[in-house]
């Protein structure tokens, strides 16, 4: 039986260390295999530049996210991760080796060996496990798990269309039936003007639960009562140690927004944290040196560029070359964001309006760099001073405004933004948020463009706008 016996389920971070645990057989598989290629190493010495190297390769894909089960169905990502975490891996392993063997030059049979045989062990074992591995928990359903829904079979029905609503995840769920102790003789056997196909049926309540547990396996409990009687949660909560499941509550998606909630705990009190704030820690270090090693390169590689661009705004108009403007950031603080000047000076505009498509302000050279997006070269200063990121929420001017009112006034959870350092370029930008945001409706889906960015950061994720940015978001009709 695929699944197991009953007290042993599949999950997702067992499916994610069963890769890991690929990974390092291969890299060690592979140093065997070099020792025997080289003459310049013994096993020995092959075996320690491959913990070093397996140590980086596993690090670099852990803080990436890499090591998830939604990757595994897709052979090009496993390449590039493979890719992205085997070279920096390469690198410290040839460090290695060289402390160890000083005098060997780099020869086929030495170090370059040992890489093009891990490389390629890598990426064996991880087409092998796309190809059979990943299809093999899908077509046995490894991954499905059982649920059984507790509480108001209203909120049970609503609870089971959000997670219908999930694509593939929905696949992972079955639903075996509604119990609920004080509706569940008058709600029938399906609820009243409910399909039975669609939803599970009422069951019983909590003796009868009960009895179900000890015949089906039940591998999550769901309270789906309302939060405006705590006192049923607690009840349900209080009585389900006698399941050997999963327990979960339902939270209203329109009243909670606990996309971190954890238990932790403060001075030894136990709390609930409902909020975390991102990129601490080593995140916010490896988004720093992210930051400034792209912010350094990107100023050496523009500086040819921002020299002729400052040179034909001199001469097509008067003003400075560079000009600053207030900006949000980070914390809500402000500060000064630096661009090239692309409009002739105005000094009655505070930059709350926007600009338009067709302003008349606009220079013959600033309609160039905008349409290219070369005006917003200088930022990388910015990035440098620490007050931008390479990739990030577009800072806005503190008094911007969407329609006849404050955008933060207007949109619900805009503030959110600046729990980041804004970004040069960002998620919005992207998917359509470029050029004036004249409506309500285009405010709020830049704001939740930019709250999923910064709740699902990774490096891959910053990897994966920059190219875009580069190949199709620097230039095009929505860029003025």
């Amino acid at each position: 039986m695929w699944g197991g016996v009953a007290m042993t389920r599949w999950t997702h971070g067992l499916i994610n260390r069963l890769v890991l645990a690929c990974d390092l057989t291969m890299l060690f598989l592979a140093a065997f295999l070099a020792s025997f290629l080289s003459v310049d190493a013994t096993v020995g010495q092959m075996l320690v530049l491959t913990a070093a190297a397996a140590l980086v390769f596993v690090q670099i894909l852990s803080i990436g996210g890499a090591y998830r089960v939604e990757h595994y169905r897709r052979p090009l990502r496993q390449v590039g991760h493979v890719l992205i975490g085997f070279l920096p891996a390469a690198v410290v392993g040839g460090l290695i080796f060289h402390i160890m063997v000083p005098k060997v030059p780099l020869q086929p049979s030495g170090i370059w060996g040992w890489a093009v045989v891990g490389l390629a062990a890598l990426l064996f074992g991880r087409l092998v496990l796309v190809f059979f591995g990943v299809g093999l928990v899908h077509r046995h359903s490894l991954l499905r798990r059982t649920v059984v829904l507790v509480g108001d079979p209203a909120r049970a029905r609503a609870f089971v269309d959000r997670c219908n609503e999930e694509g593939e995840e929905r696949d992972l769920l079955t639903f075996l039936g509604i119990f609920d102790e004080e509706r569940c003789e008058t709600a029938g056997a399906g609820g009243a003007g409910h399909d039975d196909t669609i939803y599970p049926p009422m069951r019983g309540d909590l003796r009868d639960l009960l009895e179900f547990a000890k015949h089906e396996q039940v591998d999550v409990v769901a309270i789906v009562e309302p939060w405006s009687d705590p006192s049923k949660i607690t009840h349900w909560a209080s009585q389900m140690y006698r399941i050997a499941a999963d327990v979960v509550v339902d939270l209203d998606p329109n009243r909670f927004t606990l996309n971190f909630a954890r238990v932790v705990s403060l001075a030894g009190q136990p709390a609930l944290q409902v909020q975390q704030r991102p990129l601490k820690g080593s995140l916010g270090l490896l988004k720093a040196l992210e930051d400034y090693v792209v912010a350094v390169v990107g100023i050496i590689l523009a500086a040819p560029i921002l020299l002729i661009a400052a040179i034909a705004i001199k001469l097509d108009s008067p003003g400075p070359v560079m000009f600053h403007q207030p900006r949000v950031g980070f914390n809500n603080k402000v500060f000064n964001v630096y661009k090239l000047r692309t409009m002739r000076i105005d000094p009655h505009d505070d930059g709350s309006e926007g600009t338009l498509k067709e302003d008349p302000r606009i220079t013959r050279v600033g309609a160039i760099l905008r349409r290219l997006s070369i005006d917003e070269l200088p930022q990388l200063f910015n990035v440098l001073r620490g007050e931008m990121s390479i990739v990030g929420p577009r800072p806005h001017v503190p008094n911007m405004r969407v329609a006849s009112d404050l955008r933060y006034e207007t949109v619900d959870r805009y503030v959110e933004r600046h729990r980041v350092k804004p970004g040069i370029t960002g998620w919005a930008q992207l998917n359509g948020m470029r050029g004036g945001i004249r409506t309500v409706e285009k405010a709020e889906r830049g704001v939740e463009l930019d709250l999923y960015y910064i709740e699902n950061w990774s490096v891959w994720f910053d990897i994966r706008i920059m190219l875009l940015t580069i190949t199709r978001g620097m230039a095009g009709p929505s860029v003025f």
